[in-house]
């Protein structure tokens, strides 16, 4: 009998531990229990993710590692439509008025702007995300990042997934030790007159970076991130920022009078050694250059860790999807530790981890750590801490206007 009870203590504990539960864990949690079955009704199926993204490594990544993840762990097929969104926008728009209940898209990725379109039309199935178990765990939901893009709350209708920041390239043989703030930042340029200028914001990305993440430095972004704002009380909330781009211009190449008209020049300027800096919103960009030997030696990157401009990629469930739980099992997976990684790693898409420092569970970066970066590119860790609230598409447009205004013009 002893030797009974024994045997059925040891089965239970195999199986607690095989199962990786414990026996305090309440199997009948209704939220468990609705995700358990979610899970499911995906198993087996097939989803279809519309895609149109400016890297071409994304495509080729969804057909691999992302469908081989879920292959692997759910028994799931994906297929991949490579197409303008604004076309899949149309069809959609097209199955909204023809009143289709089952369409061909299951995801749309949204890169830049689009979100807020297909969510004001009806395009988009939700609230969901509310739904997604381990996405939960993983992200700071109560972020402005979570809960709002391109000027309007998500709702719980997007998950972000991906992340751009800028970054700045320099030489290691110029100058060693990088600022760690904005006023020292500046205190370089003092330094080294002359040898520093950004791109044209209105026709470049990465300068409408930099004087985002200058203007970032004193601004509180959350009354202005979503809906109806006073566009005066943000020009005026953004001045501080404005002001010091103003201060710095005599400290720029050519006094600040002409910005490079693309970021292109202005990288073409730092290799041959008339500028000290250039700058990437692709963050293994500086280590490609130095392996095509494009870079001087010394050359590296670094970040400002009070803050880098950062553009969020989110994504959304067609509002006809025909497999919504098999795409909001995709989606909770595309937020996983091992597809993070996996999209972080710049030889398969190089795209940055959507996670937060102190909310997401340390072990969580157990799989990023295992992904291979040079030294001359920064860790994903900096890129995390540094991570600034992302300016709509409004916001934006406002700040461009007050920096030709104010900086280029002199006004």
């Amino acid at each position: 009998m002893k030797k009974l009870i024994a045997l059925l203590l040891l089965t239970t504990l195999v199986a607690v531990l095989t199962t990786g539960c414990n026996l305090n864990v309440n199997q009948n949690d209704p939220e468990i229990k609705n995700w358990d079955l979610l899970t499911k009704s995906a198993t087996g199926s097939t989803i279809t993710i519309a895609v149109d993204h400016s890297n071409p490594l994304v495509v080729s990544w969804l057909k691999t590692d992302f469908s081989e993840y879920l292959k692997r762990n759910y028994e799931m097929s994906v297929k991949v439509i490579d197409q303008p969104l604004i076309k899949t926008l149309d069809e959609l728009s097209k199955d909204k008025a023809s009143e289709m209940d089952l369409g061909i898209y299951d995801i749309i990725l949204f890169e830049g702007e689009g979100f807020k379109k297909a969510y004001e039309k009806g395009l988009l199935y939700g609230p969901f995300t509310d739904k997604l178990l381990d996405a939960k765990s993983l992200l700071d939901i109560n972020s402005l990042e979570y809960k709002t893009h391109e000027g309007i709350a998500t709702e719980n209708y997007a998950i972000p997934y991906g992340r751009n920041q800028l970054s700045f390239i320099y030489n290691q043989d110029v100058f060693y030790e990088t600022p760690q703030d904005f006023n020292a930042f500046f205190e370089l340029l003092g330094t080294y007159k002359g040898q520093f200028t950004y791109p044209d914001p209105r026709k470049s990305l990465e300068g409408e970076a930099f004087i985002v993440s200058v203007i970032g430095q004193d601004l509180d972004l959350e009354p202005f991130s979503q809906g109806a704002f006073d566009k005066a009380k943000f020009i005026s909330a953004i001045q501080p920022g404005i002001d010091k781009l103003k201060a710095i211009k005599p400290n720029l190449k050519d006094n600040g009078t002409t910005y490079p008209q693309s970021t292109q020049v202005l990288d073409d300027l730092f290799k041959s050694g008339t500028l000290m800096m250039s700058m990437s919103l692709s963050y293994n960009y500086a280590t490609e250059k130095l392996k095509a030997y494009e870079y001087p030696e010394g050359a590296s990157t670094f970040v400002v860790p009070s803050g880098m401009a950062t553009y969020t990629e989110v994504a959304g469930i067609a509002f006809n999807s025909a497999n919504k739980s098999g795409a909001m099992v995709a989606l909770n997976a595309l937020v996983s530790p091992d597809m993070q990684a996996s999209k972080y790693d710049p030889k398969a898409w190089g795209s940055l981890p959507v996670y937060s420092m102190d909310v997401t569970p340390i072990t969580a970066f157990d799989a990023l750590k295992k992904v291979k970066v040079k030294s001359t590119t920064v860790n994903y860790k900096d890129f995390i801490e540094s991570a600034m609230p992302g300016f709509s598409p409004a916001l934006r447009a406002i700040v461009l206007d007050q920096w030709e205004k104010q900086v280029l013009q002199g006004n």
